[in-house]
């Protein structure tokens, strides 16, 4: 910055006297007269200069949306915790739906989270088999799989290593800030299947995935009039969901539709299959209500978030009504080809749903002279780290495996219909 600055000039003004020559008296010599005052400029005001704004950054192609979110599960893969925490924004919120409250920042998302599920599972490992891509949000449909061989901490309390292994299908919401990191995670799968498959709860369970999907989609919204009329065609089955007409809530059902419902041991294959196991769920629950919280197409893919609510007062096959309410959220995924819904992808926690019709036995009681343990305050899991539902068996009758029991908890459209089998069905 530049400043004037002032000046002053001094006048000294010498005279010079001549002689007089008059001999008898010389004229008497004037006094030099007071320089005059010295003057100083007055200064400009200082000029302030003007803050510098740090450039915006710029925003992500979409290329690169989907390379930071694979960079943060490479990341977790590789047990690499500097570098998978550097992949998350200053106040980052991760939550598990219906597993308790978010974790905040990106020391809780790895400590608690990441940590946490790696000790449990010293060779977890996440594999992505569907990235779908809406403005910064990246959406993934995840495999999870890894080995229980170290203690398992749950909101529950610590699960001991069963030595068992799990593989599970989750879904994982994304949203990324220009800089391309992780701003808000928010992650959906059933806890019920985890403890199924840990031998914590011996009812009927989805076995474990071992295999990923032969093809693994990467695709992009972009606003076409394909995604416009798939996304029509959903909020109509929503509206005819809501009106309790089953043949309206799959309008767009193809004849080999296959429903995938994380919280059921098996899919329901064909429309058929999938309008019985609708209309059960009217029956069994005659006030059954969907909230969507949000909707958006990419490409041949629909996903919706929400909740779905109702009041079990019928019975629903093998489980008998219990009159209760429930309420739990929910993320799907549908895939439509030339305007026929192929396959539905329902992620949410049966665990959850069936806790709240009381279809898990309390805990049990600590032995007499025992204090009892308070369970960890540890936050669920993050960024495709699941925990187990811990404790015993629900109160509902555990079917034989060759006759596998539908879930408790009824699903948007389809009833029963659990997580896609692997490989899954065609893209």
């Amino acid at each position: 910055m530049m400043r004037n600055l002032g000046y002053f000039a001094a006048l000294l003004p010498f005279t010079v006297l001549g002689l007089a020559a008059c001999a008898e008296q010389a004229p008497a010599v004037q006094p030099l007269a007071p320089p005059p005052a010295a003057t100083v400029a007055a200064a400009p005001a200082p000029m302030i200069e003007a803050k510098k704004e740090e450039p915006k950054p710029v925003p992500l192609t979409a290329e690169q949306k989907v390379k930071a979110y694979q960079a943060s599960w490479a990341a977790f893969n590789a047990k690499d915790f500097a570098k998978f925490q550097a992949t998350w924004a200053e106040h980052a919120t991760s939550e598990m739906l219906d597993m308790g409250p978010p974790l905040v920042g990106p020391v809780a998302i790895t400590e608690t989270g990441a940590k946490g599920f790696a000790t449990g599972f010293p060779d977890a490992n996440g594999e992505v088999q569907l990235t779908l891509v809406n403005g910064n949000t990246v959406l993934g449909v995840v495999l999870l799989r890894g080995t229980n061989t170290g203690t398992f901490v749950t909101p529950m309390g610590p699960v001991p290593p069963t030595s068992k292994k799990v593989g599970f299908l989750s879904v994982q919401s994304m949203e990324l800030n220009d800089a391309g990191k992780a701003v808000k995670e928010v992650m959906a799968y059933d806890g019920a299947t985890v403890a199924g498959q840990l031998g914590l709860m011996p009812m009927p369970h989805r076995k474990v995935i071992e295999a990923g999907w032969t093809e693994k989609p990467v695709v992009v919204a972009t606003g076409s009039e394909v995604e416009k009329t798939n996304l029509a065609a959903f909020n109509k089955e929503v509206e005819g969901f809501n009106k309790h007409d089953a043949a309206a809530a799959l309008g767009t059902a193809a004849d080999d539709i296959v429903f995938s419902e994380l919280s059921a041991p098996a899919d329901r294959t064909g429309k058929k299959e999938s309008l019985k196991g609708l209309e059960e769920m009217f029956k069994a629950f005659p006030d059954a209500k969907l909230d969507l919280k949000s909707a958006w197409s990419a490409g041949d893919y629909v996903v919706a978030t929400g909740t779905w609510s109702g009041t079990n007062t019928g019975d629903m096959m093998k489980m008998k009504k219990t009159g209760k309410a429930v309420s739990v959220h929910f993320v799907e995924i549908d895939k439509l080809v030339a305007g026929k819904t192929k396959n539905i992808w329902m992620f949410s926690n049966g665990a959850a749903a069936a806790a709240q019709l009381g279809l898990l036995p309390p805990k049990a009681a600590e032995p007499k002279g025992k204090e009892a343990k308070p369970a960890s305050a540890k936050a669920p899991p993050a960024a495709a780290k699941p925990e187990a539902t811990a404790k015993p068996a629900p109160a509902m009758k555990a079917e034989p495996a060759s006759k596998p029991a539908p879930a408790p908890t009824p699903a948007m459209k389809a009833a029963t219909a659990p997580a896609p089998k692997a490989p899954a069905p065609a893209k």
